[in-house]
């Protein structure tokens, strides 16, 4: 076998994979960026008949045949970049029915069965694609397709997107918030975290109704994306509460962020399905910075503490949680 290539894996790369189908680089690299990039040299078998395996190869470079056994001359395909290997044994964990040989110098991205599960947990698209991917390459017939729409039906009832405001949901978070902080410890990197809620959006819905409310919260998530950058990464976290993840920012920094969204959501307009203006809203944003060995829970603990701060001194106003308060 080759040596590991230690080359860091580009958007460009991930893109053009199959499974990666309209999927944003952004959110995956947490789950990504431990898994290794393997060489594989020419004639070097990747995959045996009979091995039972639990990992997803995906091709970054080169090319392979799958053979069903060594000494056929004609393999039965071959697979190029964007294609993968083995995402059917993370379903059946059968045996392989055949071999996978690099016919040239390949570049290949491992990934294990509980990360690939993540993956397909953290993204409808990917589970779409997987759906997709199965499809031209069944090969047990009716009790893999039963399993298949068993694994669709989960992921539709567990749907990741905030249907309202199309930002990433709590289980989202739940499932991407450690891995995200353990990237950050791994690269040495900062990671400060931002928790939002609309002031008095209940007398908002009391006042002009559910709908305009609805169409607030809308507003205000949509731009919320649009002065974040995008590697940042922002959820609903519940009611009109939002929680946003900046990597690569201090809390000084994300502070200075802070400011220009909360006086951007104060200056935008906001109307109704007939064109017609409602009132604006402002908001509320806590700030705390991951420190050594600190979890998911308590990091949110910090920043809603900052919030309700920022709430109970006038609202529409930002405070970062000072470790000696």
């Amino acid at each position: 076998m080759m040596d590991d290539n230690s080359t860091l894996l580009s958007s460009a790369e991930i893109c053009t994979q199959e499974l990666f189908n309209d999927v944003n680089f952004n959110t995956i690299m947490p789950l990504l960026s431990d898994c290794i990039i393997q060489n594989v040299g020419k004639d070097e078998i990747l995959v045996r008949a009979g091995d039972t395996g639990n990992t997803v190869y995906l091709i970054l470079s080169g090319e392979f045949k799958v053979m069903l056994s060594p000494e056929h001359i004609e393999p039965v395909t071959t697979l190029g970049p964007g294609q993968s290997i083995g995402e059917m044994a993370i379903i059946d964990h059968q045996q392989a029915s055949a071999y996978v040989t690099a016919i040239k110098d390949s570049r290949i991205l491992v990934i294990d069965e509980d990360v690939m599960w993540s993956l397909i947990g953290s993204s409808h698209a990917i589970a779409n694609n997987l759906l997709v991917v199965l499809s031209q390459r069944l090969r047990h017939g009716n009790s893999v397709i039963k399993k298949i729409k068993g694994l669709l039906k989960e992921y539709e009832h567990n749907a990741t997107v905030d249907a309202l405001t199309s930002l990433y949901n709590r289980r989202w978070l739940d499932n991407m918030f450690i891995r995200v902080m353990q990237r950050c410890h791994k690269d040495n990197e900062v990671l400060s975290v931002m928790m939002i809620d609309v002031d008095r959006f209940k007398d908002y819905n009391d006042t002009h109704g559910h709908l305009a409310g609805d169409i607030a919260l809308r507003t205000v998530s949509q731009t919320i994306i649009q002065y974040l950058r995008p590697e940042d990464l922002v959820t609903r976290y519940g009611g009109e509460e939002l929680f946003a993840l900046l990597p690569g920012l201090n809390a000084a920094a994300t502070h200075t962020v802070a400011e220009r969204l909360r006086e951007a959501i104060s200056q935008t307009k906001i109307a109704d399905q007939e064109g017609q203006p409602l009132p604006s809203v402002t908001i509320s944003i806590g700030i705390a910075e991951m420190e050594d060995h600190e979890n998911p829970h308590k990091l949110i603990e910090l920043a809603d503490k900052a919030m309700y701060k920022a709430k109970h001194s006038g609202r529409n106003k930002v405070c970062s949680f000072v470790s000696e308060e």
